[in-house]
């Protein structure tokens, strides 16, 4: 008799071991060096206006350029994902975003480094994608919200890292080692990957030609398991087939969730990335030096992903409640900021509140999008939510770039921020209504996901 192993079970069932330990320790490298190459041009935005004579208001185009990307990025990866595995195309974006990080340090004219830019940030935007994807597949299902946390996280703890080393290589080596820095990094940790990171066991369940290679992944989570030639490997709840469509993303309950989730991102990372990438250059026209402004920054980024850690075991046990809460949270922040007359210390602080509701939010956004979609859409899934988050991401740092050309202040852009927060609340709401009545359910125990006869499946909604 043919004995179904569900790999599904497997998954949930297995220790926090140092080999999970390892995986996720290797995807959030990725991460970080995805996050410092997001932000990085926003750092050496001032030194290029000073070094080849531009103004500020040209920038936009250059702040966008990566952003833009994420039309493309997230859609090809995470398509390749789900056609040649999660590690592949973790390795192909990582490569592209260390080449064309070297070559944007080359760079001498405005035009080619928004290309390479551009060209960085599919690479950029498609690793994120894929990488969280795969991270979700690795982890236990009482800890999944907390593992795709930690590698989200990677991106925000990146993206603040440029602050922390600008004004040193700034002084020291110009503008262009901070590029050569973001690229030489990703080509060492694709090679990282290459070496040491497994395909993700429910991918390799959906491909037949490659059982062999999810046996010997499997044992790796579980030193003990038997594997009889005549096995069937299933995923419990999902149904075998190796094919992603779109149709699938709007099925049942998806119909109102996806639109809703894509919505999220949209206006989340139009302030988002707003913040991140002008601030820099803004805040010093209210008194504070550039180095102070890089720390600000910096705070902002930390403190949002001190946000994302203090969500993540709320997320697991509350589902999208704690992300309602930090949206309608963010709104008096934005409010507070545009105060006129604010000591330095206070906008500071206020950037990192701005920083713990705004990138909190999106940290549980991104670990919904990854529970809600079986593994055959995951990848497309989730890449399709990272592309609504960086058209979101592209067009903030754009529209910004127009306001300031027509003289807008500082304080009424923190009071424009309010509208898409606003927007975003309300479609956190339906989200979280939604997340509790399909997916906010007790673990089903080890009777009721076991696997009978192949062909049939196994009851477990995500």
């Amino acid at each position: 008799m043919v004995q179904n192993i569900d790999v599904t079970q497997l998954v949930d069932r297995q220790p926090v071991s140092r080999f999970l330990m390892g995986v996720l320790f290797l995807c959030t490298l990725v991460t970080l060096a995805d996050g410092y190459n997001i932000s990085v041009v926003a750092f050496a935005g001032p030194a290029i206006v000073k070094a080849w004579h531009l103004n500020r208001a040209s920038l936009g185009p250059l702040f966008s350029s990566s952003l833009i990307a994420g039309l493309i990025g997230p859609f090809l990866f995470g398509t390749l994902g789900d056609r040649i595995g999660r590690r592949n195309s973790i390795i192909a974006s990582t490569v592209m975003i260390g080449v064309f990080g070297v070559v944007s340090g080359y760079c001498t004219a405005l035009i080619p480094l928004v290309i390479t830019r551009f060209i960085a940030g599919i690479g950029m935007s498609g690793a994120l994608a894929v990488t969280v994807a795969a991270v979700n597949e690795f982890a236990p299902r009482r800890l999944r919200a907390t593992f795709v946390t930690i590698v989200f996280s990677g991106t925000t703890i990146g993206s603040g890292l440029p602050g922390l080393v600008a004004a040193p290589l700034l002084a020291q080596h110009g503008w262009p080692s901070l590029f050569f820095v973001g690229g030489a990094v990703p080509l060492i940790l694709a090679a990282c990957v290459f070496l040491f990171l497994p395909e993700s066991p429910k991918f390799l369940c959906l491909q037949p030609k490659r059982q062999g290679e999810l046996a010997a992944v499997l044992r790796r989570l579980d030193p003990q398991l038997q594997v009889p030639p005549d096995s069937q490997f299933v995923l419990g709840g999902e149904a075998r087939t190796g094919n992603s469509s779109h149709a699938q993303l709007f099925t049942g309950k998806l119909a109102l969730l996806t639109p809703l989730l894509w919505l999220g991102s949209f206006v989340a990372m139009i302030v988002f990335h707003s913040l991140n990438t002008w601030l820099p250059t803004l805040l010093p026209d209210t008194g504070m030096s550039y180095e102070r402004a890089s720390h600000t920054v910096a705070l902002f980024q930390f403190v949002g992903t001190l946000g994302g850690w203090v969500i993540m075991r709320p997320l697991d046990k509350f589902g999208m409640l704690p992300c309602t809460i930090l949206y309608a949270l963010s709104i008096p922040v934005m409010i507070a900021l545009a105060a006129p007359g604010i000591s330095e210390s206070s906008l500071m602080l206020l950037c990192a509140a701005a920083g713990f509701c705004v990138l909190g939010l999106h940290f549980a956004q991104v670990s919904c999008v990854s529970n809600v979609y079986h593994t055959s859409v995951r990848g497309l899934g989730v890449g399709w939510f990272m592309l609504f988050a960086r058209v979101g991401g592209a067009v903030g740092p754009w529209v910004v770039g127009v306001l300031i050309g027509r003289h807008v202040t500082l304080q009424s852009l923190f009071y424009l921020a309010t509208i898409p927060l606003g927007v975003g609340t309300a479609a956190s709401i339906a989200i979280a209504l939604l997340y509790h009545a399909y997916y906010q359910k007790k673990a089903p125990t080890p009777a009721a996901i076991a696997v009978g006869p192949v062909g049939r499946e196994a009851r477990n909604d995500i």
